[in-house]
């Protein structure tokens, strides 16, 4: 039978979760009005309260004149690029025999790389500009082949410490690192090596531990910066995504410096609201990170990003709470946003934590056409490859995020989750 017959195929189908909401968010994000430099971009900022007005006896001395002085921030676009390649016969199979695919090839891998594209809008969203997706835990052995133990998302123990015997925030960690990603090890702004990771969750260790090859046998150690390092052919410290990173909630909500001013010298150039008790998300957590950014402020959180886990915990105790007239009752129940407010959830939500924006503060820059999920292959540019019959396929984008109050974001760390 199986040469009377041909292979028959349905569509493709796409059998696990690719898209990210994070993708979605950004393209919402209101456009910065200006026209970028390739040397610097200012945003003006006012961080600095005025002093009192003067209270006079009759016939007294006006008050002192005095206006604070503005200051301002700088941002450079980030350049993304994701690239993929079909040979010369494919391209003639999708030009004259298109109706013997399934899909049509190329489009296939434009849909695919549009989906590399948004993971990379994802992690970004949460991350720094600095690159580092996870820290080692602790210092393993010599060897090629390890498992590496995994803590502190995006460099910082804040709100995903991990270490917690393959819980919410040990998944979390794992589920960052794609299977086949290469990646690197940061010391000291030292590249130590490259390797690739082949299981994760680790196939031995489980969640909170990847396996990698590298490529030579090291000592992975506590405290190295793992980074993504997917530029083709580079094996320095600029082949990898080490400070190419754009702006992310982790700077906005942590760092000292942010856009070239700090902390240290302006007070209000630091989130409005930290919350880090370990509690449930109540009206009270929500109303304290409104009230507390409105505070420092004066703009009123209207954005909320929350992890699928903590939202389940806020919708359980909102329905232990009912009380009703019979046993005959529904199990159906949402977290109501308020007035013009919005609530976003995502799997790449930082876990345990309740992130609050006001949504004219966090803005973009962008360069290049904000790619959608399933991109056509029309958004790609197409180069020959010298002395092969191949077509490399490209895409790039060039963007910022701008913050420009910091005070008008919160967050609530240490929430509970089911």
């Amino acid at each position: 039978m199986s040469d009377l017959y041909v292979k028959a195929n349905t569509d493709v189908k796409v059998a696990i979760k690719l898209f990210t909401e994070e993708q979605k968010w950004f393209r919402s994000y209101p456009k910065e009005n200006i026209t970028v430099s390739g040397n610097e971009n200012r945003i003006p900022l006012i961080l600095t309260r005025p002093i009192l007005p003067a209270f006079l006896p009759d016939g007294g001395n006006e008050s002192i004149m005095s206006t604070p002085a503005p200051t301002h921030g700088t941002f450079m676009p980030v350049q993304m690029n994701k690239r993929h390649g079909y040979t010369g016969l494919a391209q003639a199979f999708s030009n004259r025999s298109r109706a013997s695919m399934i899909e049509d090839q190329t489009t296939y891998q434009a849909n695919m790389s549009g989906y590399s594209i948004g993971m990379g809008i994802g992690l970004t969203t949460y991350g720094t500009s600095v690159g580092t997706i996870a820290v080692v835990r602790t210092t393993g052995g010599s060897s090629a082949t390890q498992v590496v133990p995994l803590k502190n998302a995006y460099g910082n123990s804040t709100f995903v410490a991990g270490a917690d015997a393959g819980g919410i925030q040990d998944t979390y960690l794992s589920f960052l690192f794609p299977v086949g990603n290469k990646i690197a090890l940061i010391r000291a702004s030292t590249i130590v090596e490259f390797g690739t990771v082949t299981a994760s969750p680790s196939a031995t260790s489980g969640q909170g531990y990847v396996d990698v090859t590298f490529t030579s046998a090291i000592t992975p150690t506590a405290g190295d910066l793992i980074v993504s390092a997917n530029a083709d052919g580079d094996s320095t410290i600029t082949g990898t995504d080490w400070n190419q990173w754009p702006l992310g909630f982790t700077d906005i909500l942590l760092a000292d410096s942010v856009e070239g001013q700090t902390t240290t010298a302006y007070a209000k150039w630091a989130a409005g609201s930290a919350q880090t008790a370990t509690q449930r998300l109540s009206f009270v957590v929500k109303r304290r990170m409104i009230q507390e950014c409105f505070n420092q402020s004066g703009l009123t959180v209207n954005r909320f990003i929350m992890p699928q886990g903590v939202e389940r915990d806020a919708i359980s105790a909102e329905l232990g709470a009912r009380r009703y007239d019979s046993s005959e009752t529904d199990i159906e129940g949402s977290l109501k946003a308020g007035s013009g407010e919005q609530y976003f959830t995502s799997q790449l939500a930082l876990p345990n934590t309740l992130i609050g924006y006001h949504d004219r503060v966090v803005s973009k820059i962008e360069l290049s056409d904000n790619p959608d999920q399933e991109m056509g292959k029309s958004l790609f540019k197409l180069d020959k490859v010298q002395g092969k019959s191949q077509i490399a396929a490209a895409y790039d984008y060039f963007f910022q995020r701008v913050v420009s109050s910091r005070a008008a974001t919160g967050y609530a760390a240490n929430l509970s989750s089911s």
